[in-house]
C-alpha cells in the first residue's frame, strides 16, 4: 500500500509539474498579445482571457496533483518530526492556494482595480509560494533528505532570488516589469526541481 501511494502521489506530482508549464504554452497559443516572459500564468485565467476557463480548471487539477504528491512523500519519510510537519503542509499550501483557491478565484485583468476575487487570489496564491519556497529549508534538516542537502541549499537561494524579482516586478515598471512572466517560471522551475530530487528523481 505504502509502495502504490509513493508511486501514484510520484506521478501525480510529475505531471502536475510538467503540466503547469506545458498547459499554459498551449493556452497561450489562443491568447493574442500574450507574453511568458512578461505575463504571469494567471494572466491566462482573467476575465478578458479567451481560455479562462481552461486555465481555471487547469489550476484546480493542478492543486489536486499536489494534494496527491504531498500523500506520495509523506510515505516516503522514515520519522516524522515537526520539519517533516512543515514539509508536507508547504506542499499541501501550494496545492491548495496556487492551484485549487486561484483557480476558484481567477486573477484582475492588468489596470484593473483589485476585486474580492483577485484579492482572494492573491492572497491564496501568496501563501502557496511563499510556504513551497521554505520546504528546502526545512528539508535541510530532514535524514531522508540528507544526500540533497546541497541542493536544497541551492534552491532555496535561487529560488528566493526569482521570488524577490517577482515581487518587485508586480510593484514596478521598466526592466523588471517587463520579465515578471520569466521571474515567476523560474521560481517555478527551481521549487520543482528541488521537490523531484527530494522524491528521489
Amino acid at each position: 500500500m505504502r509502495a502504490y501511494l509513493f508511486w501514484a502521489g510520484l506521478m501525480l506530482g510529475v505531471g502536475g509539474m510538467a503540466g503547469d508549464f506545458v498547459v499554459p504554452s498551449i493556452l497561450a497559443r489562443s491568447y493574442p498579445g500574450y507574453s511568458h516572459l512578461r505575463d504571469t500564468i494567471s494572466t491566462l485565467g482573467t476575465a478578458g482571457s479567451p481560455v479562462k476557463r481552461q486555465l481555471r480548471a487547469w489550476l484546480m487539477v493542478l492543486g489536486v496533483c499536489f494534494l496527491g504528491f504531498a500523500a506520495g512523500q509523506a510515505v516516503q519519510f522514515q520519522v516524522f518530526t515537526w520539519r517533516h510537519g512543515l514539509y508536507l503542509a508547504g506542499i499541501i499550501a501550494f496545492g491548495l492556494g496556487a492551484g485549487v483557491v486561484a483557480g476558484i478565484f481567477p486573477e484582475d485583468p492588468p489596470g484593473v482595480a483589485e476585486s474580492v476575487s483577485g484579492k482572494i487570489h492573491g492572497i491564496g496564491a501568496g501563501l502557496g509560494f511563499i510556504l513551497l519556497l521554505l520546504t528546502p529549508l526545512w528539508a535541510r534538516g530532514m535524514v531522508e533528505f540528507s544526500p540533497v542537502r546541497l541542493w536544497n541549499t541551492l534552491g532555496f537561494g535561487v529560488g528566493l532570488v526569482a521570488f524577490i524579482l517577482f515581487l518587485a516586478s508586480g510593484k514596478g515598471n521598466g526592466f523588471l516589469r517587463a520579465w515578471t512572466g520569466l521571474w515567476q517560471r523560474i521560481y517555478l522551475a527551481v521549487l520543482y526541481s528541488v521537490l523531484m530530487v527530494n522524491m528521489g528523481l
